[in-house]
């Protein structure tokens, strides 16, 4: 039988750099891009894969697709959801892209408007769609700092869970990309750690006291990804005592 991989989980959580990783370096999957919802790309013939954030809230339809058809297997980005709040777009000059609540739609034309699901939303589905079993052989979460700190470790670990086979390195994608660019510039989001953590910058200090001041809930998301043991790390922002105005980076 066929095989369909799915990139899905939260967004702004590295999605499109392990897309890209995938598009060059996956062997025996057709993968268009750079973005097709999955039920659009199913019926393809032969291995097939897709990324869309936001199939993680169309997953019973997938699996109704993927059903006698193809094998269906899902990577499920994740991350620190301080990072996600402080994320920005340039298309968005004066807001950030996500919000615990809600999240940016940016169409081709029209004002972006706030009509996708938040970080709240987002992490209680992909708790939803794990404990449904659908997929008992194949779902990996994934954490965007893996993937950025270890990108070939990360290679090695979707080959053993996902049965993959692969031509070519993670770790060395973007240095390709960049050396057969004229201008040294890559499309592919690059591999740098200095998108860990960003969160902490000060000018996003009241962004985040913001966000978790009035989505307490937020928390318990930080705490079970295991980003942080407790609310201390909250306390001692607070504490800090800078009020300066949040605005994107």
């Amino acid at each position: 039988m066929s095989r369909h991989l799915l990139v899905t989980g939260h967004n702004r959580a590295g999605s499109t750099l392990l897309y890209g990783m995938l598009q060059r370096c996956l062997d025996g999957f057709n993968i268009p891009g750079p973005e097709f919802p999955a039920r659009a790309v199913l019926h393809m013939p032969g291995n097939t894969c897709s990324r869309r954030s936001f199939d993680i809230f169309d997953f019973e339809k997938i699996v109704a697709a993927a059903e006698g058809r193809k094998r269906l297997d899902m990577i499920v980005m994740l991350r620190d959801p301080r990072d996600i709040l402080t994320s920005y777009d340039p298309r968005l000059p004066d807001d950030y892209a996500c919000s615990a609540d809600k999240s940016y739609f940016v169409a081709a034309q029209g004002r972006p408007e706030q009509l996708l699901p938040g970080v709240l939303q987002t992490h209680a589905r992909i708790n939803e769609t794990i404990e449904a079993g659908h997929l008992p052989q194949g779902v990996v979460l994934l954490k965007y700092e893996h993937l950025v700190s270890d990108p070939d470790r990360v290679q090695n670990l979707l080959a053993t869970c996902l049965e993959l086979e692969f031509t070519g390195r993670f770790g060395e994608v973007h240095k390709h990309e960049r050396a057969g660019s004229a201008s040294g510039a890559s499309d592919t989001p690059g591999l740098t750690r200095e998108r860990i953590e960003k969160w902490r910058a000060p000018h996003h200090r009241a962004r985040i006291i913001d966000q978790f001041s009035r989505f307490p809930e937020l928390h318990e998301i930080v705490i079970d990804l295991g980003y942080e043991r407790d609310t201390g790390w909250f306390d001692r922002l607070v504490a800090a005592g800078d009020d300066r105005p949040a605005i994107p980076a």
